[in-house]
């Protein structure tokens, strides 16, 4: 056993066992590591734009550079499809300019419910402070 002898693992493709792996770009969606094969037909099918990923909510199988990254706030994972990228945009606009509580338009100030309350979305002044007062 050398310094720089190196324990063999399996491919998560081909399940090859390999003792040089590849560790596989984030936007691939691969757990584990690749073998250096499977590495460069993945690598070029990325940057020839075949590469193929599910949709992160309807799970439809697209092409990677027809699937976009979702906005930050919306703390997730994955690719989504323009329908649902469209859908959850709306979704999020409607929440941040409307309250959760009563469906009336925001104002200026805005108040974001508490963690216990478990709810989603913004308040208004009037709602928070209901909710406020009915959790004492």
């Amino acid at each position: 056993m050398g310094i720089f002898s190196k324990k063999s693992t399996h491919c998560t493709v081909c399940n090859k066992e390999t003792k040089r792996t590849h560790k596989t770009k984030k936007e691939w969606n691969f757990e584990g590591t690749l073998c250096t094969d499977c590495y460069m037909k993945t690598m070029e099918q990325y940057y020839n734009g075949t590469f193929k990923q599910k949709c992160a909510i309807c799970s439809a199988e697209q092409k990677i550079t027809d699937l976009w990254e979702p906005r930050w706030q919306w703390d997730m994972e994955g690719l989504l499809c323009k329908k649902c990228f469209d859908s959850k945009e709306i979704d999020f606009n409607h929440k941040k300019e409307y309250c959760s509580q009563c469906g009336n338009k925001m104002n200026f100030f805005r108040y974001n419910p508490k963690d216990e309350w478990k709810m989603d979305g913004q308040l208004c002044r009037k709602c928070w402070d209901e909710q406020k007062e009915s959790r004492k």
